[in-house]
């Protein structure tokens, strides 16, 4: 009777955090992590969320692409936010030179699948014909991805 009493308040309590789960993220308009509509913004940049669309305007502007995978429980994407992405010269570079497409890992399960991609937060840089030109694990400093943003986009000017 004492372990029938104790799956019960287990199963009870089980429940009652999905509930909750679920109650917050439809009420959350958290600003740290992108919602998964068109064009949303973090780090005061455009991120559009259709790999396609960034393929064409890639090829209209000349421009490589950059793709942030990642994810609502991402626990470092706020420091990815705001050491990377809050670098001056990053943003500057990124707003000014890329297409920005935000993918959302659990979302886009096939597109994350199809470059090899199982974790957030991790970017990669792609060239206006599908080729991956760097990948980036989204844990690194702001100094290395500063210097292979700059790499990618000199290389796509010299071409």
């Amino acid at each position: 009777m004492k372990n029938r009493n104790i799956l019960i308040i287990l199963v009870l309590i089980l429940i009652i955090i999905i509930f909750a789960y679920f109650y917050y993220m439809s009420q959350s308009s958290d600003p740290i992590h992108p919602p998964p509509s068109d064009n949303p913004y973090f780090a005061h940049l455009e991120w559009h969320r259709s790999l396609d669309k960034g393929f064409q305007m890639a090829q209209q502007e000349n421009k490589p692409i950059v793709v942030y995978f990642g994810a609502i429980w991402c626990q470092k994407f706020a420091k990815f936010q705001t050491d990377i992405l809050g670098n001056p010269n990053t943003n500057k570079i990124l707003k000014e030179d890329y297409i920005l497409v935000a993918m959302d890992l659990d979302i886009d399960r096939d597109i994350a699948r199809n470059y090899n991609v199982s974790y957030p937060p991790y970017v990669i840089f792609l060239d206006k014909n599908w080729t991956v030109l760097k990948r980036v694990d989204g844990d690194t400093d702001a100094d290395t991805f500063l210097n292979m943003t700059t790499q990618v986009n000199n290389r796509i000017k010299a071409e």
